[in-house]
């Protein structure tokens, strides 16, 4: 159990150390394959594409809807200090920080016919999110009595921490002028989970004495191999690389549709699927618990010269577990995916510049995080695009993206932010995210005109011309 304990502390530091967000200024940079990754209608400029192991699609997405660092470090004088009361004033009830990374490990895509391409994908995805609630900051910082009846309420208070490898295959196709379609189907190959899957906690403290007592409704998951990197485990039964009882599936759905020259219309739903968790599958359940502490020795963490040579730490530790009354067990469960969801309009001012509107929120755990971003992209040559955009995200409002696509010959090189500011300011940022990547293109139209692979109304009216 004490294992367990810390095992968990550290995923819970970890996700203390995080920061996160989805792709948005990519999502009309439709010259880059890796676009249809947040819309699989979405059609890149070319026959056929190969992405390079690892380097074609590197996504890095760091998040902090509560507070930035200059929120909570102050500069005085010539000295550094921490300033709590800046900190917590600025919380929601609900907050919450996450960290998303993606990685290809290959991808590639071919065209069929005029109208339709199809592409494939195998991806590692890592994201860690917790959710904290602002009686959790202020219980930090000014303890209980800072609250009515001595009493903290952490309920919503969660943490979930996945790993698991995507496979997917994605056709988009045309199907009338104006209407194009596109879906992805996801097999998904779970390989580690940690998931609080309820979280009821109060403290209450006694005005006189400063004891605690503690009530508690928590429900724990975890699964996979916590060795991952040892021999055995990558070519057991449940293995890193040959295989694991955990499975799920997934799908992406999108469409564009263009209602004339000048504007065009584009949505899509990403990630809506599950995991089902059964290799080693453990629960930890304290069901309304209940318990007392009045403290801690001095000597908590040093082992004490008695018969057990434990700490007081080790102890308490225990007492805990035998009060709150921790039941184990071994069932397997189900997560569903975090989902997205993308609205946008496009607007063509002339074959070169398209401005955009686009609407996107993500659903986690019964919470609804929306953002809105503003863009602009350009084609500056018939083998440079740019791309500009402005977001809020998060309760953010400093969020300059900047996207550089350069595609001279078969080889196509590019790099998307969502914001920039992070990069140079990162004390006033809550958000940082970048895509990178290496691929190589065949058969592109080397053209000024911005999206030239569209196939629709606006491909069929010059055909005819």
């Amino acid at each position: 159990m004490k294992k367990h304990l810390f095992t968990f502390s550290l995923c819970l530091l970890a996700s203390f150390m995080s920061k996160a967000q989805q792709d948005l200024t990519l999502f009309n940079f439709n010259d880059i394959p890796q676009s249809s990754y947040s819309n699989p209608a979405n059609q890149f400029n070319g026959k056929f594409f190969i992405g390079l192991p690892v380097l074609s699609s590197s996504y890095y997405s760091l998040s902090n809807s509560g507070f930035a660092y200059s929120d909570f470090i102050k500069q005085d004088g010539d000295s550094l200090r921490l300033d709590f009361n800046s900190m917590i004033a600025g919380l929601e009830e609900e907050n919450f920080l996450s960290f998303n990374t993606k990685i290809d490990l290959f991808s590639f895509g071919f065209k069929l016919g005029n109208s339709t391409q199809i592409m494939f994908n195998a991806t590692e995805n890592i994201n860690m999110r917790f959710n904290y609630t602002k009686d959790l900051a202020t219980f930090i910082h000014k303890g209980n009595l800072a609250f009515d009846d001595n009493t903290a309420d952490f309920n919503g208070t969660a943490l979930s921490a996945n790993y698991y490898r995507e496979y997917g295959i994605s056709l988009s196709h045309q199907l009338t002028n104006k209407l194009r379609l596109g879906a992805r189907l996801k097999y998904l190959y779970g390989i580690a989970n940690l998931d609080t899957k309820r979280s009821d906690l109060k403290l209450t403290t006694d005005p006189n004495t400063y004891a605690l007592t503690a009530t508690a409704d928590i429900l724990v998951n975890s699964s996979g191999n916590t060795d991952i990197l040892s021999s055995s485990s990558l070519t057991g039964e449940d293995g890193f690389l040959s295989g694991s009882g955990n499975r799920g599936f997934g799908i992406d759905l999108g469409m564009n549709y263009e209602l004339n020259e000048k504007l065009s219309f584009n949505a899509s739903v990403v990630d809506l699927g599950f995991i089902n968790w059964n290799s080693n599958p453990t629960n930890y359940l304290i069901s309304k618990g209940r318990s007392f502490f009045d403290g801690i020795e001095i000597d908590a963490f040093s082992p004490q010269d008695d018969t057990t040579g434990t700490s007081s730490y080790d102890r308490l530790v225990d007492s805990l577990e035998v009060a709150f009354n921790v039941q184990e067990s071994n069932n397997s469960y189900t997560n569903p995916l975090v989902g997205r969801i993308y609205m946008g309009a496009n607007y063509k001012y002339n074959e070169r510049l398209v401005f955009g509107g686009l609407i996107q929120s993500e659903f986690y755990k019964r919470n609804i995080k929306p953002s809105l971003t503003l863009s602009a992209n350009y084609k500056a040559t018939k083998w440079i695009g740019l791309a500009a955009s402005y977001s809020m995200i998060n309760r953010s409002f400093n969020n300059l993206g900047i996207g550089v696509n350069i595609n001279p010959g078969p080889v196509q090189i590019y790099i998307v932010s969502d914001n920039i500011l992070s990069g140079f300011r990162p004390q006033h940022a809550r958000h940082a995210q970048v895509r990178a990547g290496i691929n190589f293109i065949i058969g592109s139209t080397k053209t000024k005109e911005i999206n030239p692979s569209y196939g629709g109304e606006i491909a069929t009216k010059k055909a005819n011309d």
